[in-house]
C-alpha cells in the first residue's frame, strides 16, 4: 500500500479518442466537461495487465467526477468497482483548489487508507492498496457530505480476461489502440528482459557473491548434453508470452496483446487499429469464461502524393506556405479527394514551447507534431495520422496519407488552439470539420 505523490502536466487537455499522445482516451459528458480541461496525464486504460484497477477521479466541492475507467466516466461520486484481493490504484486530481483528499472507509466510518491533503488546483497524487472485505464508501475529509461515493467489491472468480493479440499480415505483433465496447486499452509486446540484461543483472549479482560465481562455473562444467537438451525443449513449450526459439537460434518476438477485465458477459463491439494500418471492427462474446481475440491488420500502402501541402507551425497556430491556395493563410483549410494520397510538409518554428499560466507547475512538454483527426468535440475526436513530436526549432518533417471521409481537421497536439479544418469530397459526399 502507498500513498504516492506525483507531479502531472496540468496544461490544456485535448482529449482524442484513439490517441496515445498526450492524454490517453475517454469521452466526456455531462458536468465533468468543464474541469476536465484541468487534466493533461496519460489517462489509465479502462482494463490494466491483469492486477486489479487503475481509476481516476476529479475532485471539486460538489462532489468527486469520475475520469476513468469508461463505466464512472462523467458520473458524480460513481461506485467505484474493485476486485476482491487484488491491488488497485485511485489516481485522482484537485479540480478547483480547494482543500481535498481521498479516503476510504468501511460500513462503519472507520478510516482504511487515505491520500495526504492537496489544495493547488491541477496537483494529482494517487492511493495504491489492495481490496479487501468491509470497503464500504470513500469520501473527502473536509467535504465528507458532497464528496461521498459507494464502493462495489467484486468477486475475482466472476471477473474474466479477454486478451486481444493484434499482428500485422506477417503475424508479427503490432502495437495498437484497441476499444472493446467502451473500454480501452493498448496491445502492448510482452515485456521481458533483454539478454544483455540478464547478463548484467547475473554479472552484478556474481561481483557481489563471489560464491555463487564459483558455484556457476562448477554446475556449467557438470551440466550434460542430455541436460541442455531438456532446458531447450522445456524453453521451446513455453507460452507465447515468453520469446521463443525458432529453431535456428533466433527468438520469435513475443505477441502484443491488450488485456481486459470483463467484469460482465456479453457481446461487445471491437474496434482495433493503429497509423498506417486498416481500421478493424467486430464482436466478441464474453460467456463465463476467458477469451482470445485474435485480430490482423492491413497496412495502408499510399501513393505517390496527389498534392503536397506545406506549413509552418508558430505558436498557437499553422501558417500555409505553398500552394497558392494556402500561402500566409492563418491555420488554412486543407481540401482533399477521399481516396487520395497527400503529403503535409511541416516547420517547426517555435521548438519545444512552454505554455505559460499563473499557479501552474508545467512538465516539459514532448515537442509538437502534426496530426489529423475526425470533426466535431475535441472530446470525441478520432485520430487518424499523427506524427512524431519534434522539440528542436527549424525541425521539418513530411507525412503522407490517403484521405478519407471522416478526416475532419488537422492539429498541433501540444496546441489545441493550433487548428485548421479538412475537408474531403467524394466517396459518397463532402464532409467537413464543423
Amino acid at each position: 500500500m502507498a500513498n504516492e505523490q506525483r507531479s502531472r502536466d496540468v496544461s490544456r487537455r485535448g482529449v482524442l479518442k484513439g490517441t496515445a499522445a498526450l492524454t490517453g482516451t475517454a469521452a466526456m459528458a455531462g458536468t465533468a466537461g468543464a474541469y476536465r480541461d484541468e487534466l493533461d496525464f496519460p489517462l489509465p486504460a479502462t482494463q490494466n495487465d491483469g492486477e486489479g484497477r487503475t481509476l481516476s477521479l476529479l475532485g471539486i466541492v460538489g462532489g468527486w467526477v469520475g475520469v476513468a475507467p469508461a463505466e464512472v466516466d462523467g458520473q458524480s461520486n460513481p461506485t467505484l468497482r474493485l476486485i476482491e484481493g487484488e491491488e488497485h490504484e485511485i489516481v485522482w486530481t484537485n479540480g478547483d483548489g480547494s482543500r481535498h483528499n481521498f479516503t476510504l472507509a468501511d460500513e462503519d466510518g472507520e478510516v482504511i487508507e487515505s491520500t495526504d491533503f492537496v489544495e493547488e488546483q491541477g496537483e494529482s497524487t494517487s492511493l495504491t492498496f489492495t481490496a479487501e472485505e468491509g470497503m464500504s464508501e470513500y469520501y473527502c475529509v473536509p467535504h465528507p457530505v458532497q464528496m461521498r461515493g459507494p464502493v462495489e467489491l467484486v468477486d475475482a472468480d466472476e471477473v474474466h480476461e479477454l486478451r486481444v493479440r493484434v499482428e500485422d499480415e506477417n503475424g508479427d505483433p503490432l502495437g495498437a489502440e484497441v476499444f472493446v465496447g467502451d473500454h480501452h486499452s493498448f496491445s502492448n509486446v510482452i515485456a521481458r528482459p533483454s539478454p544483455s540484461e540478464e547478463q548484467t543483472e547475473e554479472s552484478e549479482a556474481e561481483e557481489t557473491d563471489p560464491d555463487r560465481a564459483m558455484g556457476a562455473e562448477e554446475e556449467a562444467e557438470e551440466t550434460t548434453p542430455e541436460a541442455n537438451q531438456t532446458a531447450e525443449t522445456d524453453d521451446d513449450q513455453s507460452d507465447g508470452g515468453e520469446a521463443q526459439d525458432n529453431g535456428g537460434g533466433e527468438q520469435e518476438d513475443p505477441p502484443a496483446v491488450a488485456r481486459f477485465d470483463m467484469l460482465e458477459d456479453g457481446e461487445y463491439d471491437v474496434e482495433i487499429w493503429t497509423y498506417g494500418h486498416e481500421r478493424i471492427t467486430d464482436t466478441v462474446t464474453i460467456d463465463g469464461s476467458d477469451r482470445e481475440f485474435v485480430a490482423t491488420l492491413s497496412a495502408i500502402e499510399p501513393g505517390d502524393p496527389t498534392e503536397t501541402y506545406s506549413m509552418q507551425l508558430e505558436e498557437g497556430q499553422w501558417v500555409g506556405q505553398s500552394p497558392d491556395s494556402i500561402a500566409d493563410e492563418t491555420n488554412p483549410t486543407l481540401e482533399l479527394e477521399a481516396g487520395e494520397t497527400y503529403a503535409v510538409e511541416w516547420e517547426n518554428a517555435i521548438g519545444r514551447h512552454q505554455p505559460e499560466a499563473e499557479s501552474r507547475t508545467y512538465e516539459p512538454l514532448p515537442g509538437h507534431n502534426f496530426a489529423i483527426a475526425s470533426g466535431g468535440e475535441t472530446n470525441q475526436w478520432n485520430t487518424y495520422v499523427r506524427s512524431d513530436f519534434t522539440d528542436e526549432e527549424g525541425a521539418t518533417q513530411s507525412v503522407e496519407f490517403v484521405a478519407n471521409e471522416e478526416m475532419g481537421v488537422y492539429l498541433d497536439q501540444s496546441q489545441l488552439d493550433a487548428v485548421g479544418e479538412i475537408t474531403v469530397s467524394g466517396g459518397g459526399g463532402e464532409t467537413t470539420g464543423d
